[in-house]
């Protein structure tokens, strides 16, 4: 009977033993799989953020990258605008004009002017002195076939507001000196079309 006992104490005390260990056991096996499970927490969010670090530059537009709907691209230097000047036209310059009298010229006589070109211009000459000839003198208006009016000259600094016929024909057109005019050389031009001049002398 105390054989009996003594065994049924000793498996009490196993009993009591094992369970002792057993939630020594439990409570270290807990703590165990917390840290590991906090360890594996750290470990995934430092691999998240160098994820995001590693992310971020590849999102960010490169330098000097094209703008969405820009005419020109911003990694490109845009063409200079050149501008195109249109050549100027030639200068015509003076050809003959046929310059006749019938008789010695004088002030107040007259001219007949011929165009060799047989062109189509106004009524109205320029006359100038032979050696100033860019500094016109008077406008000499011509006669005009089938009107009675004689021609006559215009003062380029006088005699404003006289009508000039708008007339136009291919020529001979009668001209006429000014009165009063000096004995010299002159230079006769058209005012109309290419620029033909003659000398006339005036007695």
């Amino acid at each position: 009977m105390p054989d009996l006992q003594e065994d049924l104490q000793a498996l009490a005390d196993r009993k009591a033993a094992e369970s002792a260990g057993d939630f020594d056991s439990v409570l270290t096996a807990a703590r165990s799989r917390k840290r590991r499970l906090t360890a594996g927490l750290t470990v995934l969010g430092a691999a998240v953020v160098v994820g995001a670090v590693a992310v971020v530059p590849t999102l960010r537009p490169a330098h000097d990258a094209p703008v969405a709907d820009s005419p020109v691209p911003t990694n490109m230097v845009a063409p200079p605008e050149v501008s195109v000047q249109p050549n100027p036209e030639p200068a015509v310059k003076a050809g003959p004009l046929t310059l006749t009298s019938a008789k010695a010229l004088v002030a107040g006589g007259q001219v007949v002017a011929s165009f060799p070109d047989k062109q189509v211009r106004g009524v109205t000459f320029s006359l100038a002195s032979a050696a100033k000839p860019d500094v016109p003198l008077y406008t000499l208006v011509s006669k005009v076939p089938g009107d009675a009016t004689p021609p006559y000259a215009i003062r380029i600094n006088g005699e404003m507001g006289i009508a000039i016929p708008q007339y136009k024909g291919a020529g001979p057109y009668t001209l006429a000196m000014p009165k009063g005019l000096a004995a010299g050389s002159y230079q006769v031009c058209t005012l109309s079309g290419a620029k033909l001049c003659g000398l006339v002398t005036v007695k």
